[in-house]
């Protein structure tokens, strides 16, 4: 295969603040983002690059840590879901043209000199979520039923290539959060009997399972979840963010960290940058934000209200970003104990969006 060609669609603008680099990606007639990916210690990001008569391409843009830009134009291929193989390598799905099908294929980002073309598949709308020693998985919730069972596929390499895809459909409960970590997977559903903890393997079998009675009806998000260590759920009421620690003996405990003042409206898989450390984004009825948790404890919490950019709420402190209504896109890792914040701005009428920002910040 055709490897991408390198390309030159953005001005590229960098700042250093004391949050850390700030980069815009100005785009001629617009940018549209479309997924984001660690890549090594730096961002890889996937965008359709628009033209004056409003054809676009698939753009892949690298940004390291210090905000410098690099693009790759994909030759043929939309609906990008970015993923990484078990050996670290950067992989991609797309669906190439074709005049009467609608087939997904998952190849190499970069590096496909010595790769054919493969053959299509039925495109998987869940989201990547992890590897393990063989498997790059993926999870899908089927949002618009009450019935239907969680899907996950699992996609085999062997000998640094794709061998197989499995498209396994999960035993209920279904809604089920997922959490990997160590080649593991576990999954935590609402039950009649309280919440299900299950750890599967890669073909959905179940390995282990125990049902948990938390104080909890609901929770947001898995920061740990384990069988032999303390596990860590996000929750929220009425604004107020908590952690619900579960102990091996399952042993409940509740620990509030923060009052924003109002309910969230949705969460997004928290991003693991270190040991126990995590970063998840939100947003609510006032603007959107992220925070980072280690463990059962807050580093910082950065909410849009009411400010031009983002409040830290731990120190009063202000990220100043000179644009209205802005978008949190994706959060990534780059470095230990480091991520990037990717932006975009709500577009206005007929407009698109011509600018993305890129944050890269570390925690001291």
């Amino acid at each position: 295969m055709k490897n991408p060609d390198k390309v030159n669609r953005y001005q590229s603008i960098t700042k250093k603040t004391e949050w850390g680099i700030l980069t815009t990606l100005v785009a001629e007639s617009g940018v549209s983002t479309h997924g984001n990916i660690s890549f090594g210690e730096k961002t890889l990001l996937a965008n359709y690059v628009y033209d004056k008569n409003g054809t676009y391409k698939l753009v892949y843009t690298i940004i390291d840590t210090q905000g410098n830009e690099e693009s790759f134009a994909e030759d043929d291929g939309i609906l990008p879901t970015l993923f990484v193989s078990p050996g670290h390598e950067n992989y991609v799905s797309v669906v190439p043209y074709h005049p009467d099908k609608e087939l997904e294929v998952s190849i190499p980002v970069f590096n496909r000199s010595f790769v054919e073309l493969p053959k299509g598949n039925r495109p998987f709308t869940g989201k990547f979520v992890g590897t393990t020693h063989q498997f790059s998985v993926f999870y899908e919730v089927d949002i618009w039923s009450e019935t239907k069972p969680d899907k996950m596929l699992s996609i085999e390499f062997k000998n640094d290539g794709i061998k197989k895809k499995h498209n396994i459909k999960i035993d209920l409960p279904r809604n089920n959060k997922i959490f990997m970590n160590n080649g593991e997977i576990h999954l935590l559903a609402k039950d009649k009997k309280g919440w299900l903890h299950r750890q599967i393997d890669e073909l959905g079998h179940v390995k282990r399972e125990r049902t948990i009675d938390s104080g909890k009806e609901w929770f947001w998000e898995i920061l740990c979840l384990s069988f032999d260590e303390n596990s860590y759920l996000l929750c929220e009421e009425n604004g107020k963010i908590s952690i619900e620690t579960l102990s091996p003996d399952l042993e409940c405990s509740s620990k509030d960290l923060a009052d924003i003042g109002s309910e969230f409206f949705n969460t997004w898989s928290p991003v693991r940058i270190a040991e126990n450390t995590f970063v998840m984004s939100f947003n609510g009825e006032f603007g959107n934000g992220w925070l980072t948790i280690k463990n059962d404890t807050l580093l910082e919490l950065l909410y849009s209200k009411d400010e031009k950019g983002y409040k830290n709420l731990l120190t009063n402190e202000v990220l100043v970003i000179d644009k209205d209504n802005l978008i949190i896109s994706g959060i990534n890792k780059t470095a230990e104990n480091s991520y990037a914040v990717i932006f975009y701005g709500l577009a206005d009428g007929e407009n698109k969006n011509k600018e993305l920002i890129i944050l890269n910040r570390e925690i001291q």
